[in-house]
């Protein structure tokens, strides 16, 4: 009887936490339901000021996403907000994202490759 009322208990809490991690836009779906998760490697070519679309430059053409409000954004290990796209364009990106009805890209989680080493390091020397 305690393990009834335990797992009882564990999954009323669990529900409405799933429901709050699935993007906007396909909340609705069950898993079975949803677009597969698709991924596409480019340049980031263009950003919208809201940051909420984004085009990526691919050798194929271009491909432009909407940024979901919960996005995953990050450059190695630092975490990044969609407002501070802008700052990074030209740069290679890796875009994770679910095609919706009438071919909207979700973009669900946005990895910007590392930065270059900067210019000061590149030239010294290490001497010991």
């Amino acid at each position: 009887m305690r393990l009834t009322i335990i797992v009882l208990a564990i999954a009323t809490f669990s529900i409405p936490i799933a429901a709050e991690r699935a993007p906007a836009g396909l909340s609705g779906l069950s898993p079975e339901q949803q677009p597969p998760e698709r991924s596409l490697v480019g340049t980031l070519d263009q950003v919208d000021a809201a940051a909420t679309q984004i085009v990526v430059k691919t050798s194929s053409g271009k491909q432009t996403f909407v940024v979901q409000s919960g996005a995953m954004i990050r450059q190695g290990s630092k975490t990044i907000k969609a407002a501070e796209l802008g700052a990074h364009k030209g740069e290679r990106v890796k875009v994770r994202y679910r095609e919706a009805a009438g071919g909207v890209r979700r973009a669900e989680w946005i990895v910007l490759a590392s930065p270059p080493p900067s210019e000061s390091r590149k030239g010294k020397q290490r001497i010991d």
